[in-house]
């Protein structure tokens, strides 16, 4: 069966409302009940396969079961960073965890060893078919079972971290307020209350220093024990192995180090010098970081999660119409299991992601949204993954829809350039446009020595 033949089958419109065309998972399977799961796991592995085109259904009934595998944790992880003090939403994602990947991974190593060995019975075309063979015999290769209780562990102790940093709250210009509400003070022209700000935040991170230390360093004993128990001598090359780095090594990261500190440290250290001068501070400090550097008051580009939304889509409909019916899908802001829950409160999980519920082939943005500039980037960086998201929703195997980690970013990190000239739906005023227009480009090179010293630490660590 050639590439194109195989992709015809797998059209769009051959899709159910769930996925790909296939009748051999439930539309109502509930994913994360072990007693509904099992079986179809153990109906694959019992299945005759006798021909190219039965491993081919094969492939796509295993891709819709993992589909619906992924979803049911995507689910219960989703409620509980949206509400890491509900008890019931952790509760629901501790079971999840405790009790389904422990016994769902055996199977799973079993379904793939099942797939090395029917590739190499039935070879199907390489065109379309090399990576994902190439990438579960690496899979095969990387399983011990006596990994999979300490990865739930780990699982666990980033639940745990999710529940100390959406705690963290302070008590500033006489209310409570969530870390990236206390963002906007950093703004503000008055540098002494830039100073309170950044102080109040910096005190209340440290005092869940020793605890969030604490599960760091279980973390990484955790960590190197799966390196070593899969045969590697660090967990930074298992990681590498485990990522499907087939093409660069470690030693291309140390080069792309290098090649950031030679060209965009030079261009940060001026940007921080003009800075300086124009504030006319020495030195320059971390709260000098945010303000703007000739006096502006702060940019206000919304007024709150549904105001982001609404300006947002017409933003995309003018960059393209087809991305902002594609936007328009996600809906409005906080509605019960929805695709967006955008604004910053006590109790939700730090930062912003975009979770594709895989079944459903519907994306989730999560971020923490109050009313700045930069939650307008973050605003169009999610978005750019959702709608890869959404357009690798007729692809029939899972493994297609997700783009490598190398390459993840790439309609991310594009969207925030590419609606740049259609920002003027935030900012009316022109001057107050090109201003954060000017502040994203200068950002965008910016980030790239954080990008390579997180980097690196992750090599040292």
């Amino acid at each position: 069966m050639t590439s194109d033949e195989s992709a015809a089958r797998f059209q769009p419109e051959t899709m159910s409302a769930h996925g790909a065309a296939t009748d051999y998972v439930p539309a109502d399977l509930d994913a994360s009940d072990w007693s509904q799961l099992e079986p179809l796991l153990q109906g694959l592995l019992d299945r005759p396969v006798e021909s190219a085109s039965d491993f081919e259904t094969w492939l796509v009934d295993r891709s819709e079961l993992d589909a619906a595998y992924s979803e049911a944790r995507a689910t219960l992880y989703i409620r509980m960073s949206c509400h890491t003090d509900d008890k019931a939403a952790n509760d629901a994602y501790t079971k999840f965890i405790d009790e389904i990947p422990p016994r769902h991974k055996p199977l799973d190593f079993r379904l793939d060893r099942r797939h090395v060995e029917l590739a190499e019975r039935f070879p199907l075309d390489a065109d379309r078919y090399h990576v994902v063979n190439r990438d579960v015999r690496r899979e095969v290769e990387l399983f011990r079972d006596q990994n999979v209780p300490i990865e739930t562990r780990l699982a666990k102790l980033s639940q745990k971290y999710d529940q100390i940093a959406g705690a963290m709250t302070v008590e500033f210009d006489d209310a409570e307020r969530t870390l990236p509400q206390m963002a906007r003070y950093l703004q503000k022209s008055d540098r002494k209350v830039r100073e309170s700000a950044w102080r109040a935040i910096a005190s209340r991170r440290l005092k869940d220093r020793d605890a969030i230390d604490g599960l760091y360093d279980e973390m990484i004993r955790y960590r190197h024990q799966i390196a070593i128990n899969a045969g590697y001598d660090n967990y930074r090359d298992y990681k590498h192995a485990e990522f499907c780095r087939f093409d660069y090594s470690p030693r291309d990261c140390f080069e792309f180090h290098a090649a950031v500190e030679a060209h965009c440290v030079p261009f940060n250290h001026r940007i921080q010098a003009r800075r300086q001068q124009r504030l006319k501070v020495d030195p320059l400090r971390p709260w000098d970081l945010q303000v703007d550097e000739l006096g502006r008051a702060p940019l206000a580009p919304f007024a709150d999660g549904q105001d982001l939304i609404e300006k947002s889509r017409r933003v995309f409909d003018r960059l393209s119409p087809d991305l902002g019916a594609m936007f328009a899908e996600l809906g409005d802001n906080e509605t019960p299991g929805g695709c967006l829950d955008l604004n910053s409160r006590k109790g939700k999980a730090p930062g912003g992601y975009q979770y594709m519920r895989d079944r459903s082939r519907q994306p989730f943005i999560f971020m923490n949204a109050a009313g700045l500039h930069r939650d307008v980037e973050t605003m169009v960086h999610e978005a750019g993954h959702a709608f890869h998201s959404q357009l690798c929703r007729g692809e029939p195997l899972i493994d297609y829809r997700h783009a490598p980690i190398e390459f993840a970013e790439v309609a991310s990190m594009t969207m925030e350039l590419l609606t740049m000239p259609y920002w003027d739906e935030f900012y009316p005023d022109p001057a107050d446009a090109n201003r954060a227009r000017r502040e994203q480009l200068e950002s965008s090179i910016g980030l790239l020595p954080w990008i390579a010293t997180i980097d690196a630490f992750q090599h040292w660590i």
